[in-house]
């Protein structure tokens, strides 16, 4: 059978119950057609198939991840109080955020936690996110705490560093950083 893409000179990774390396892959209609020694994989070139030198690089399977960030709910923002920090809730620029924040630090007890989240660095007027002095500057009693339109990280003011007991000492999570 002829191969529409081969891969060879490198390191496949198979992912078999053996964990396997082998030089060369072979690929057809989308799909993995053999795997084994340059030799090998080599022989199914003909004038049609794409042929990739690896150049010792490694190949990995592709990996399908579903990648769903679960955000939450109107009903349980109002419930909980969350602030939509998201270009769609109106916030343009970091005024608009911190007003937000100001707001919510009226209307709670001190030390109470003031959540916003989706915010969007990308969509905010300045172009950045707000930063730990901001924060303080709008709700210096209330512990605060940003979460991005991605999920991926939060940015907290000092107060919210202090009732955590996060210090300049505290070392940074696997995988992430303070």
């Amino acid at each position: 059978m002829v191969a529409d893409v081969v891969l060879y000179n490198g390191k496949v990774v198979t992912v078999d119950a053996r964990e396997s390396v082998a030089e060369a892959a072979a690929v057809k209609s989308g799909k993995l057609l053999a795997v084994g020694s340059n030799e090998e994989i080599t022989a199914l070139i003909e004038a049609e198939t794409k042929a990739i030198d690896l150049k010792g690089r490694t190949m990995i399977p592709g990996f399908i991840e579903s990648h769903c960030h679960m955000s939450l709910g109107e009903g349980l923002q109002r419930v909980m109080g969350i602030v939509d920090g998201s270009h769609e809730a109106g916030v343009r620029s970091l005024a608009d955020i911190l007003a937000k924040i100001a707001e919510q630090a009226k209307s709670k007890s001190k030390g109470e936690w003031i959540h916003v989240h989706k915010e969007d660095e990308s969509k905010l007027a300045e172009k950045r996110h707000p930063n730990r002095w901001d924060l303080d500057k709008v709700a210096p009693h209330h512990p605060v705490m940003v979460t991005t339109v991605g999920g991926h990280f939060a940015i907290v003011n000092s107060k919210a560093f202090e009732v955590t007991g996060v210090t300049k000492d505290t070392p940074d999570p696997m995988g992430g950083g303070i």
